[in-house]
């Protein structure tokens, strides 16, 4: 177990270390214990680390603890993150809570006091093991079977997803929430092939819902191969998209209100012809095509703790969470919330 302490205050640090060290909770083996003095200095070891609990000062430098924990807690969404301060304000304490902080500590901390928070923090991350698979680990084995998938390695897509039924045995995952989770992986990893430049079939199927994990992970793995197969169809030598770096530039730019002449512009084509280009290479037209793009976006901020609903248009370019919402169900047939509650991100 990994464990950061961020204090300005040398005795509180090695008041906290000592006894780190010496309580005894079920569970609780420190493997480290860094520590450093203001929060700034903690951020290369964040950048570097996992941490399964972090203890931060509030006033801890040019870096406030909680303006860290707000700019971090995505990154460090495993670990369990505590607040010490020597002021019992009450705003100090809300603010904390709506971070995600999992307990407020005022000094002096006492040992017993300790001890009670360190046996939630283990209570926690057990949670978090048991019935959760984060963002981060859904976007890795994504990234991981789209090259293998792009480049028709149908062993290494065996290899990786028997990789990842693996990391999740020992958890108590609900069949029905993994279902959503494989349909969702699936749904975005045929979008990303296809918007690589591959026009595979328009009607596919990516949804799995069945009554156990093993059928549902046949059924994933029968589904890779058949995009993989879609790929051999199609593919005449090495298949480049004519228009690949107008929609690499959608993608770059999709927090912005880009439009079709901007994009036409960047290519140094007219936008009349280049609407037409578009729409024959893939299928749909430029405003749909950065529909979805933008949808599919959101479904992946919508699966991170540390971004609220309300924040999401502004990361994909639609600033009136109304319509946000609106265009949202209408591609999906649920509203964000929905979604993120089907998913599991509470």
């Amino acid at each position: 177990m990994k464990l950061l302490i961020i204090e300005d205050e040398p005795m509180t640090r090695l008041k906290i270390r000592k006894m780190l060290k010496t309580i005894q909770v079920e569970s609780f083996k420190p493997q480290s214990i860094i520590e450093v003095e203001y929060a700034e200095d903690a951020i290369p070891y964040l950048k570097k680390t996992q941490f399964d609990i972090i203890f931060t000062d509030i006033e801890c430098g040019e870096l406030s603890g909680l303006s860290l924990i707000e700019g971090w807690r995505g990154q460090q969404a495993h670990a369990q993150w505590i607040i010490i301060s020597g002021y019992d304000r009450f705003e100090f304490a809300q603010e904390a809570i709506s971070y995600g902080v999992k307990e407020y500590l005022l000094k002096p901390i006492t040992r017993q006091t300790l001890r009670d928070t360190i046996a939630s923090c283990i209570a926690g991350l057990k949670e978090n093991e048991s019935d959760y698979i984060g963002a981060n680990e859904i976007e890795k084995i994504l990234q991981q079977l789209e090259k293998s998938i792009w480049t028709l390695d149908e062993q290494e897509v065996i290899y990786l997803f028997g990789q990842w039924q693996a990391s999740f045995e020992a958890k108590s995952i609900s069949v029905k929430y993994y279902c959503n989770i494989l349909s969702h992986i699936m749904e975005v990893l045929f979008q990303r092939i296809k918007n690589k430049g591959s026009q595979l079939l328009q009607a596919f199927q990516w949804e799995i819902n069945c009554p156990s994990k093993n059928v549902a992970n046949q059924i994933f793995l029968a589904k890779c191969r058949e995009i993989i197969k879609m790929l051999e169809q199609k593919r005449r030598g090495n298949e480049i998209d004519p228009i690949q770096t107008a929609k690499d530039f959608i993608a770059e730019n999709i927090e912005t209100d880009i439009g079709l002449k901007e994009v036409a512009a960047k290519l140094g084509l007219n936008a009349s012809y280049f609407s037409q280009l578009f729409r024959k290479e893939t299928g749909e037209t430029f405003v749909k095509y950065r529909i979805r793009l933008r949808m599919e976006k959101a479904k992946e901020l919508l699966l991170r703790k540390d971004i609220r609903v309300i924040d999401i248009p502004y990361f994909i370019g639609l600033n009136d969470h109304p319509h946000f919402t609106k265009t949202f169900k209408k591609y999906t047939g649920e509203t964000p919330s929905e979604f993120r509650k089907k998913m599991g991100v509470n």
